[in-house]
């Protein structure tokens, strides 16, 4: 891929960087790369490498959005190596435990990481991006990207440049990734060079043009982000900004005005309660606002995207929407990482912004499945993509086989062992699928629970029930009680204060009312008892503790880990003779 679009394509953009602010302005200048002008600057750092980070075959490579990532992961790829991306949001004992598994020879660190790096002793041979990837007109270096004797694009230069290089080995992987640890501690799954180009295989047919523009700012470590903004933007002569990620994403959308764009759905409601904040602000915001709402409940109402038509208003919105916040050339946009509401899809397809739900998982490379572009069944998954098969076992669980399929999770056997069953990848979602194709997901494995009789319960039908009484709060269930149950994590959303910091979570006061609440709830949601105590507390979660993972979902496994201390033990009698109230201290 890397060769045949420095031939076909050299002179189309390939990457800018935000190169500083103007002064006396906010708006940052960019420098723009052609595909010709990347190409010598990758084999240029290929060629170095050995000197660099010494002869190593595993390079990990911890850093937020920066444009060198993607040059150093190129470069690692065709001297043969595997590059092992890092969670800048994983805990320092996290990343020892991802640099051991894997035997990295050397920790690149980009700016924001590299004094945590020092401190922490992360790794033995630590390296600064700055100093194996040179940008130009950035840190002094020269601001021609090309020496005049390379002009103009000779292939057959390049081509001799590469044939140098050493080449991959038989079965050497192309990547080391790091899963999310939502279902346990991470582990480091390894990504073969097949398997990579089968994935970028399917997520380019998916798309509808060539030559797309993409924004980088996820988390530089995830799946999405490296098949997204590097791979398939490699495959598809692409055009990828590196601005300063999630602080400045206003800002760099604005931009960009990328054609491409891959957003979680928290991202999305945020957007999107922007706009609704803006626009009622006056009577008129609110009557577009008003046609929008309306447009999303016919939408809603006929079950598929495009089944409902979009008034005057709802179009005049979703036209000042889309040029405000930068979006008025997408073409493709996705939304990924997490379920997306069927509310929150509906909405932006009122609004003009029609969104395709990809579900996929890190062991899969990528994507399983993607929603259509017209006629997508809201809260489906959309149909599995190109050279992906699926199918529902007995008790429920999605299984998917492809050959994208990852090859093992690295010094884990036994766990590879569990998900990777006669070649097919057992996804720990359970799902049904519709006569169309598509996939609707119907919660998690690990989410059902057995009760004492045997009988199947579903805990997330009881953080369901808990999120209709208190509203806005995160119900987290942990595995670990000694007779089969679970326990209950609940954290109260605490009201935001004008100039406040973000609250941190503190445990609920022993004579808090809430308690009772929640006994009480509980006691009709789970008359099973499957609940077998709970703890309390206000504020959030967080990811400095492990308690989040990098993708923002809580980890039931890491909280209880940490705060079992907390528990208060469900009185388990039948629920017939206990009180509603009752509740006893597991740790007196």
């Amino acid at each position: 891929m890397f060769e045949e679009v420095l031939v076909r394509h050299p002179e189309r953009p390939a990457l800018s960087y935000s190169v500083a602010a103007r002064v006396g302005l906010s708006v940052r200048d960019w420098r723009t790369l052609s595909w010709h002008e990347v190409g010598q600057l990758v084999v240029d750092v290929a060629e170095r490498l050995p000197l660099a980070v010494g002869d190593g075959r595993t390079v990990a490579v911890l850093a937020d959005t920066d444009a060198r990532y993607p040059l150093l992961e190129l470069a690692v790829g065709l001297t043969g190596g595997t590059v092992q991306p890092l969670y800048v949001t994983a805990t320092d004992d996290e990343l020892r435990a991802a640099l051991r598994i894997t035997g990295a020879e050397a920790l690149v660190v980009g700016r924001s990481q590299s004094a945590r790096a020092h401190a922490g002793r992360l790794h033995a041979r630590i390296i600064e991006l700055d100093a194996v990837v040179a940008l130009p007109g950035v840190n002094g270096a020269p601001h021609a990207a090309l020496p005049a004797d390379v002009e103009p694009f000779d292939s057959r230069q390049v081509r001799a440049r590469l044939a140098r290089l050493p080449s991959r080995a038989d079965g050497a992987p192309v990547l080391y990734l790091q899963s999310t640890g939502t279902t346990g501690p991470a582990r480091v799954i390894e990504i073969g060079e097949a398997a990579l180009v089968n994935a970028v295989r399917a997520v380019e047919r998916e798309a509808s043009h060539r030559f797309p523009r993409f924004l980088s700012f996820l988390p530089t470590a995830h799946v999405s982000e490296r098949l997204l903004t590097l791979y398939a933007s490699l495959a598809l002569a692409g055009h990828t900004f590196h601005g300063g990620g999630l602080p400045t994403l206003a800002e760099d959308l604005r931009a960009c005005r990328p054609t491409v764009l891959l957003a979680p759905p928290l991202l999305l409601e945020a957007l999107r309660d922007e706009a609704i904040a803006g626009a009622r602000a006056s009577a008129f915001g609110r009557r577009l606002l008003a046609s929008v709402a309306a447009t999303a409940d016919a939408l809603l109402a006929s079950g598929v995207t495009n089944g409902a038509r979009r008034p005057l208003g709802a179009r005049l919105f979703g036209r000042l929407l889309r040029r405000s916040a930068g979006l008025d050339q997408v073409r493709d946009a996705v939304a990924g990482t997490a379920p997306l509401p069927a509310k929150l899809h509906a909405w932006y397809e009122a609004a003009g912004i029609p969104l395709r739900d990809v579900y996929g998982q890190t062991e899969l490379t990528g994507a399983t499945s993607i929603a259509p572009a017209r006629g997508a069944t809201f809260g489906a998954v959309g149909a599995p993509v190109a050279g992906v098969s699926v199918r529902i076992a007995p008790d429920g669980e999605l299984l998917v086989r492809a050959d994208s399929t990852f090859t093992r999770y690295v010094g884990d056997p036994m766990a590879t062992a569990r998900v990777l069953v006669d070649g097919w990848l057992r996804t720990g979602d359970r799902a049904r699928q519709l006569p169309s194709g598509e996939i609707v997901l119907t919660g998690r494995v690990q989410a059902v629970v057995a009760a004492r009789n045997g009988a199947p319960v579903d805990t997330a039908e009881i953080a369901a029930r808990l999120r209709g009484v208190f509203g806005d709060c995160t119900a987290v269930f942990a595995a670990g009680a000694p007779d089969g149950g679970v326990h209950l994590y609940l954290a109260f959303a605490r009201p935001a204060r004008r100039g406040a910091d973000a609250p941190t979570l503190r445990p609920l006061a022993a004579g808090d009312g809430r308690w009772s609440s929640v006994a009480a709830v509980i006691d009709d949601a789970d008359p099973r008892s499957v609940v077998r105590g709970w703890a309390l507390y206000e504020g959030a979660f967080e990811q400095v503790t492990g308690e989040v993972g990098p993708t923002g979902k809580p980890r039931g496994w890491r909280i209880h880990e940490l705060r079992a201390r907390d528990l208060r033990r469900h009185d388990l009698r039948p629920s017939s003779e206990r009180s509603p109230t009752r509740s006893i201290d597991i740790n007196p």
